[in-house]
Protein backbone atom coordinates (compact mmCIF):
# COMPACT_ATOMS: atom_id res chain seq x y z
CA UNK A 1 0.00 0.00 0.00
CA UNK A 2 1.57 2.99 -1.24
CA UNK A 3 0.84 6.43 1.16
CA UNK A 4 0.06 9.70 -0.04
CA UNK A 5 3.73 11.64 0.12
CA UNK A 6 2.68 13.98 3.07
CA UNK A 7 1.80 10.78 5.03
CA UNK A 8 4.83 8.70 3.89
CA UNK A 9 7.16 11.61 4.65
CA UNK A 10 5.55 12.42 7.93
CA UNK A 11 6.01 8.39 9.05
CA UNK A 12 9.58 7.85 7.80
CA UNK A 13 10.73 11.45 9.49
CA UNK A 14 12.33 11.83 13.22
CA UNK A 15 13.03 15.07 14.89
CA UNK A 16 16.76 16.87 13.64
CA UNK A 17 17.88 19.32 15.58
CA UNK A 18 20.04 22.31 13.60
CA UNK A 19 23.83 22.35 14.72
CA UNK A 20 24.27 25.80 16.04
CA UNK A 21 27.20 28.12 14.39
CA UNK A 22 29.56 30.45 15.20
CA UNK A 23 27.96 33.50 13.46
CA UNK A 24 26.96 36.60 14.99
CA UNK A 25 23.57 37.65 13.61
CA UNK A 26 23.23 41.24 12.20
CA UNK A 27 19.77 42.43 12.46
CA UNK A 28 19.29 46.08 10.62
CA UNK A 29 16.09 47.31 9.95
CA UNK A 30 14.71 47.15 6.95
CA UNK A 31 11.75 48.94 6.46
CA UNK A 32 9.10 49.27 3.48
CA UNK A 33 9.09 44.98 3.31
CA UNK A 34 6.24 44.00 1.52
CA UNK A 35 7.00 40.37 0.73
CA UNK A 36 9.42 37.80 2.65
CA UNK A 37 10.60 34.85 -0.10
CA UNK A 38 12.21 31.66 1.28
CA UNK A 39 14.67 29.16 0.64
CA UNK A 40 12.81 25.65 1.68
CA UNK A 41 16.36 23.14 3.09
CA UNK A 42 18.58 24.68 5.25
CA UNK A 43 16.49 27.83 5.90
CA UNK A 44 12.84 26.42 6.62
CA UNK A 45 13.57 22.97 7.05
CA UNK A 46 16.57 21.42 8.50
CA UNK A 47 18.31 19.56 6.12
CA UNK A 48 20.14 16.00 7.53
CA UNK A 49 23.16 16.07 4.33
CA UNK A 50 23.23 19.84 4.55
CA UNK A 51 21.23 19.81 0.93
CA UNK A 52 18.84 18.57 -1.13
CA UNK A 53 19.92 14.79 -2.74
CA UNK A 54 23.28 14.37 -0.74
CA UNK A 55 24.66 11.45 1.02
CA UNK A 56 27.14 8.62 1.36
CA UNK A 57 26.97 6.44 -1.84
CA UNK A 58 27.39 3.38 0.35
CA UNK A 59 24.35 3.72 2.38
CA UNK A 60 22.57 5.45 -0.04
CA UNK A 61 22.89 2.00 -2.17
CA UNK A 62 21.78 -0.10 0.77
CA UNK A 63 18.88 2.22 1.84
CA UNK A 64 17.29 1.39 -1.95
CA UNK A 65 17.56 -1.61 -2.23
CA UNK A 66 15.79 -1.82 0.88
CA UNK A 67 13.00 0.19 -0.36
CA UNK A 68 12.96 -1.70 -3.40
CA UNK A 69 12.59 -5.18 -1.96
CA UNK A 70 9.89 -3.62 0.46
CA UNK A 71 8.07 -2.67 -2.47
CA UNK A 72 8.60 -5.92 -4.49
CA UNK A 73 9.99 -4.39 -7.10
CA UNK A 74 13.20 -5.93 -9.24
CA UNK A 75 16.11 -3.95 -10.32
CA UNK A 76 16.14 -3.73 -14.04
CA UNK A 77 20.08 -4.96 -14.23
CA UNK A 78 21.44 -7.04 -11.80
CA UNK A 79 24.72 -6.37 -9.92
CA UNK A 80 24.53 -3.01 -11.22
CA UNK A 81 25.31 -0.28 -8.28
CA UNK A 82 21.54 1.31 -8.52
CA UNK A 83 22.82 5.02 -7.52
CA UNK A 84 25.71 5.07 -9.89
CA UNK A 85 23.33 4.78 -12.94
CA UNK A 86 21.03 7.27 -10.65
CA UNK A 87 24.20 9.94 -11.11
CA UNK A 88 25.05 9.32 -14.48
CA UNK A 89 21.19 9.71 -15.12
CA UNK A 90 21.15 12.86 -13.55
CA UNK A 91 24.54 14.28 -15.51
CA UNK A 92 23.34 12.91 -18.70
CA UNK A 93 19.73 14.69 -18.25
CA UNK A 94 22.02 18.28 -17.11
CA UNK A 95 24.64 17.61 -19.93
CA UNK A 96 20.93 17.91 -22.74
CA UNK A 97 19.83 20.55 -20.57
CA UNK A 98 22.95 22.76 -20.70
CA UNK A 99 23.10 21.89 -24.14
CA UNK A 100 19.53 23.50 -24.98
CA UNK A 101 20.93 26.86 -23.45
CA UNK A 102 20.31 26.35 -19.35
CA UNK A 103 23.61 27.09 -17.90
CA UNK A 104 22.12 25.67 -14.20
CA UNK A 105 19.71 22.54 -15.29
CA UNK A 106 17.16 20.82 -12.66
CA UNK A 107 15.93 17.24 -13.12
CA UNK A 108 12.23 15.94 -13.12
CA UNK A 109 13.38 13.21 -10.32
CA UNK A 110 10.43 11.29 -11.50
CA UNK A 111 11.61 11.11 -14.90
CA UNK A 112 15.13 9.91 -13.69
CA UNK A 113 13.08 7.10 -11.66
CA UNK A 114 10.95 6.12 -14.10
CA UNK A 115 14.35 5.79 -16.41
CA UNK A 116 15.97 3.87 -13.79
CA UNK A 117 13.34 1.26 -13.13
CA UNK A 118 11.39 0.84 -15.75
CA UNK A 119 8.36 1.26 -13.77
CA UNK A 120 5.21 3.45 -14.87
CA UNK A 121 4.49 6.91 -13.32
CA UNK A 122 2.27 6.41 -10.34
CA UNK A 123 2.29 6.01 -6.91
CA UNK A 124 4.75 3.23 -6.53
CA UNK A 125 7.16 5.32 -8.22
CA UNK A 126 6.50 8.00 -6.18
CA UNK A 127 7.20 6.30 -2.81
CA UNK A 128 10.27 4.99 -4.19
CA UNK A 129 10.82 8.49 -4.55
CA UNK A 130 10.03 9.86 -1.29
CA UNK A 131 11.07 6.60 0.75
CA UNK A 132 15.30 7.62 -0.72
CA UNK A 133 14.77 10.90 -0.17
CA UNK A 134 13.99 10.57 3.53
CA UNK A 135 16.42 8.04 4.01
CA UNK A 136 19.64 10.14 2.70
CA UNK A 137 18.59 13.52 3.51
CA UNK A 138 15.97 13.59 6.46
CA UNK A 139 14.32 16.61 7.03
CA UNK A 140 12.69 18.44 10.12
CA UNK A 141 11.17 21.89 10.66
CA UNK A 142 13.43 24.59 11.57
CA UNK A 143 12.70 25.72 14.81
CA UNK A 144 10.45 28.98 15.09
CA UNK A 145 9.54 27.72 11.48
CA UNK A 146 5.82 27.80 11.52
CA UNK A 147 5.69 30.73 14.02
CA UNK A 148 7.52 32.80 11.95
CA UNK A 149 4.97 31.98 8.94
CA UNK A 150 2.16 32.64 10.44
CA UNK A 151 3.35 35.80 12.00
CA UNK A 152 3.90 36.96 8.72
CA UNK A 153 0.14 36.03 7.44
CA UNK A 154 -1.04 37.73 9.69
CA UNK A 155 0.79 40.92 8.92
CA UNK A 156 -0.68 40.42 5.41
CA UNK A 157 2.82 39.94 4.05
CA UNK A 158 3.25 38.35 0.51
CA UNK A 159 5.17 35.12 1.19
CA UNK A 160 6.93 33.38 -1.72
CA UNK A 161 9.72 30.56 -1.98
CA UNK A 162 12.62 29.97 -4.42
CA UNK A 163 13.93 26.61 -4.01
CA UNK A 164 15.86 24.00 -5.61
CA UNK A 165 13.33 21.31 -5.09
CA UNK A 166 11.39 18.19 -6.08
CA UNK A 167 8.02 17.40 -6.37
CA UNK A 168 8.14 16.15 -3.05
CA UNK A 169 9.25 19.21 -1.48
CA UNK A 170 5.64 21.40 -1.30
CA UNK A 171 4.54 17.84 0.51
CA UNK A 172 6.91 18.63 3.90
CA UNK A 173 4.73 21.86 4.57
CA UNK A 174 1.78 19.29 4.96
CA UNK A 175 3.96 16.73 6.37
CA UNK A 176 4.99 18.98 9.12
CA UNK A 177 2.93 21.76 9.73
CA UNK A 178 -0.46 19.98 8.51
CA UNK A 179 -1.42 22.94 6.30
CA UNK A 180 -0.82 23.10 2.50
CA UNK A 181 1.12 26.51 1.39
CA UNK A 182 -1.36 28.26 0.46
CA UNK A 183 -3.10 27.58 3.78
CA UNK A 184 0.33 28.68 5.78
CA UNK A 185 -0.28 32.07 3.22
CA UNK A 186 2.03 31.55 0.78
CA UNK A 187 1.03 32.78 -2.98
CA UNK A 188 1.11 30.28 -5.27
CA UNK A 189 2.16 32.54 -8.01
CA UNK A 190 5.37 33.48 -5.88
CA UNK A 191 6.40 29.58 -5.73
CA UNK A 192 9.42 29.11 -7.76
CA UNK A 193 10.46 25.11 -7.47
CA UNK A 194 12.84 24.13 -10.09
CA UNK A 195 11.82 20.67 -10.74
CA UNK A 196 8.98 22.14 -12.60
CA UNK A 197 10.73 24.54 -14.66
CA UNK A 198 14.22 22.44 -14.94
CA UNK A 199 16.27 25.10 -13.93
CA UNK A 200 18.23 25.61 -10.83
CA UNK A 201 19.81 28.23 -8.52
CA UNK A 202 22.59 30.34 -9.01
CA UNK A 203 20.98 30.98 -11.98
CA UNK A 204 18.76 33.84 -11.24
CA UNK A 205 16.05 32.81 -13.97
CA UNK A 206 13.96 31.81 -11.31
CA UNK A 207 14.31 34.72 -8.92
CA UNK A 208 13.36 36.68 -12.37
CA UNK A 209 10.08 34.58 -12.51
CA UNK A 210 9.41 36.18 -9.38
CA UNK A 211 10.19 39.36 -9.54
CA UNK A 212 7.82 39.65 -12.37
CA UNK A 213 5.32 37.78 -10.49
CA UNK A 214 5.93 40.53 -7.73
CA UNK A 215 6.05 43.13 -10.66
CA UNK A 216 2.29 42.08 -10.93
CA UNK A 217 0.96 43.15 -7.38
CA UNK A 218 3.10 46.53 -7.72
CA UNK A 219 5.75 45.30 -5.38
CA UNK A 220 9.51 46.60 -6.06
CA UNK A 221 12.35 44.10 -5.07
CA UNK A 222 13.34 46.67 -2.70
CA UNK A 223 10.67 45.71 -1.04
CA UNK A 224 11.09 42.00 -0.80
CA UNK A 225 13.09 40.35 1.76
CA UNK A 226 14.73 36.95 0.69
CA UNK A 227 15.92 34.38 2.98
CA UNK A 228 18.48 31.41 2.16
CA UNK A 229 21.45 29.94 3.58
CA UNK A 230 23.58 30.20 1.18
CA UNK A 231 25.50 32.84 -0.03
CA UNK A 232 25.88 32.07 -3.66
CA UNK A 233 22.69 30.09 -4.21
CA UNK A 234 20.47 32.22 -2.27
CA UNK A 235 21.82 35.91 -1.72
CA UNK A 236 23.81 36.58 -4.29
CA UNK A 237 21.46 35.82 -7.35
CA UNK A 238 18.72 37.91 -5.17
CA UNK A 239 20.40 40.59 -4.42
CA UNK A 240 22.09 41.13 -7.90
CA UNK A 241 17.85 41.48 -8.88
CA UNK A 242 17.36 44.11 -6.20
CA UNK A 243 15.86 41.92 -3.70
CA UNK A 244 16.79 42.79 0.11
CA UNK A 245 18.17 39.10 1.69
CA UNK A 246 18.70 38.09 5.06
CA UNK A 247 22.06 34.97 5.35
CA UNK A 248 20.30 32.16 7.63
CA UNK A 249 22.93 31.02 9.43
CA UNK A 250 21.07 28.62 12.23
CA UNK A 251 22.59 25.38 11.26
CA UNK A 252 26.05 24.62 10.77
CA UNK A 253 25.25 21.70 8.34
CA UNK A 254 23.88 23.83 5.38
CA UNK A 255 25.06 27.41 6.18
CA UNK A 256 27.33 28.22 3.08
CA UNK A 257 29.44 31.10 3.50
CA UNK A 258 31.57 30.52 0.42
CA UNK A 259 34.40 32.56 1.61
CA UNK A 260 36.56 31.34 -1.51
CA UNK A 261 34.32 33.78 -3.53
CA UNK A 262 34.59 37.25 -2.56
CA UNK A 263 32.83 39.13 -5.21
CA UNK A 264 29.18 37.71 -4.06
CA UNK A 265 26.84 40.42 -2.87
CA UNK A 266 27.23 40.80 0.79
CA UNK A 267 23.81 40.09 2.67
CA UNK A 268 21.81 42.95 3.75
CA UNK A 269 21.21 41.11 7.53
CA UNK A 270 22.34 37.76 9.13
CA UNK A 271 19.59 35.83 11.00
CA UNK A 272 21.25 32.79 13.59
CA UNK A 273 17.65 31.48 14.51
CA UNK A 274 13.81 32.25 12.24
CA UNK A 275 12.63 34.36 15.12
CA UNK A 276 15.32 37.31 14.35
CA UNK A 277 13.69 38.05 10.83
CA UNK A 278 10.39 39.78 12.80
CA UNK A 279 12.95 42.15 14.18
CA UNK A 280 14.23 42.71 10.57
CA UNK A 281 10.93 44.39 9.69
CA UNK A 282 10.16 46.20 12.97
Amino acid sequence: MHLPPPDLIRALSQPLDPLPTEVEPVLPALPGIRAVVFDVYGTLVVSGSGDIGVSDDDQKEVALRSILRDLDITPPRAGESLTQRFVELIGSDHARTRESGIQFPEVEIREIWQELLGIDPGPALETVAVAYECATNPVWPMSGAQDLLEELHRRELALGIVSNAQFYTPYLFESFFLKSLEQLGFDPDLAWFSYRHKRAKPGTWLYEQLRDALAARKIDPAAVLYIGNDALKDINPAAALGFRTALFAGDQRSLRLRDDQPNLHPPDAIVTELAQVLRLLG
